[in-house]
């Protein structure tokens, strides 16, 4: 893993490079830019913003389903701009918008001025704990052309953090709900709801601007587009009506639900399913040699032959998203490669979490207005420099 210094000095470049609103430069992306760096112990994405006055900048793991940015306020970071929201104000109401979890001390007491409360996830480790919600400004763009944008957040205790990539101070939440990072920029600047991400095995870029404008026309023009359920709870959940493995269909019924995760490694399926894929993977796969498996995984083998495909047919069996290579084996060391594709448990709320090494590679376009989202392999002639 790269060390703290090397981070640093790789975001602060970077930042340098944000791209800021067309008001301020034409011909620019109308968002902005977040740089993203992999932290290969947890398999967890990272990016810095900056807040307030603050020299500092806040260390954050990226959470697609996160529906708030939060953090310890205690780690660091003084701003003596950051303000506490009130219980009455709409920015609390805003908060409280599909996520039943929100509520405010106000609600027991008639002070209008007490604080809003809000119960914060930890979707990494699966552990919540009471925040309160704050404000603050966030800074973005370059040092000549800077821009700055009324930001939303929830202060939370240290131990929420566990779990997450060491030097994380909190999450970024990128979720579908009123309050995550993407609504609230979108607010501000009075732009269409979207979401471009992409990760790489080493690093990435997550952006409120569009996918041709980040990577280019030919990129844009080459994503496949599937809906997104409109009922799942601030997350992005897609309908997979088949699996297949080295094009063989799965006895498996549909339409299942998916979820996209940055905070899941891998991908987890409901037991059920995978006792299904695990016995037709391995059949397919009859070529390698078998071996003990490695935890988490269930499937691992000793082998350099080509491991079969898995295809997951969306809205159409014409439809299909191919898992592949190295979004699908991982090398454990000693000449063991596994299948990145795990067993959940039973009793999941959704029965398939795409985790984030099988979202590498791949350019995500979150369309929030249209409930769509746009998928496609990153070619080389995309633009960028990652």
């Amino acid at each position: 893993m790269a060390s703290s210094s090397c981070l640093n000095l790789f975001f602060f470049s970077f930042l340098s490079a944000l791209i800021i609103s067309k008001s301020q430069i034409s011909d620019s992306v109308n968002g902005v830019v977040f740089p993203v760096v992999k932290d290969l112990p947890t398999g967890q994405y990272l990016a810095q913003i900056r807040l307030g006055d603050s020299p500092d900048p806040v260390k954050l793991v990226v959470d697609l389903a996160g529906s708030i940015l939060w953090f310890d306020c205690s780690s660091r970071h003084v701003s003596s701009s950051r303000n506490l929201i009130s219980g009455s104000s709409s920015g609390c109401l805003k908060a409280k918008v599909g996520n039943e979890r929100v509520s405010s001390s106000s609600s027991s007491r008639k002070d209008q001025n007490a604080d809003c409360e809000l119960l914060v996830k930890n979707d990494a480790f699966g552990i919540t704990a009471r925040g309160e919600l704050f404000g603050d400004v966030m800074s973005f763009g370059s040092v000549t052309s800077p821009g700055t944008v009324d930001l939303l957040f929830a202060c939370t205790p240290p131990w929420l953090l566990r779990g997450l990539a060491s030097g994380a101070q909190g999450v970024m939440g990128l979720g579908r709900a009123q309050i995550s990072l993407p609504s609230q920029l979108a607010a501000e600047t009075n732009e269409r709801r979207r979401l471009t991400v992409y990760l790489s095995p080493m690093n990435g870029v997550v952006s409120t601007s569009s996918v041709e404008e980040v990577f280019g026309v030919a990129a844009s023009r080459s994503l496949v587009y599937t809906p997104l359920l409109t009922g799942s709870t601030g997350n992005y959940v897609i309908n997979v009506k088949s699996i297949r493995v080295n094009g063989e269909k799965l006895s498996v019924e549909g339409p299942l639900a998916v979820e996209l995760s940055t905070v899941v490694p891998y991908t987890i399926l409901e037991s059920s399913i995978y006792k299904v894929f695990a016995e037709a993977y391995a059949k397919a796969a009859s070529e390698a040699t078998s071996v003990p498996p490695v935890a988490p995984f269930g499937l691992c083998f000793t082998s350099d032959v080509d491991f079969p495909a898995v295809d997951l047919a969306l809205q159409s069996e014409m439809v299909r998203w191919r898992i592949h290579g190295k979004n699908l084996m991982v090398d454990v060391g000693g000449g063991v490669r596994c299948s990145g594709i795990v067993d959940g448990g039973s009793s999941r709320v959704n029965p398939i979490v795409m985790g984030g090494l099988q979202l590498e590679g791949f350019i995500l376009d979150f369309d929030l207005g249209n409930s769509m989202m746009g998928f496609g392999q990153r070619t080389r002639s995309d633009s960028t420099s990652l």
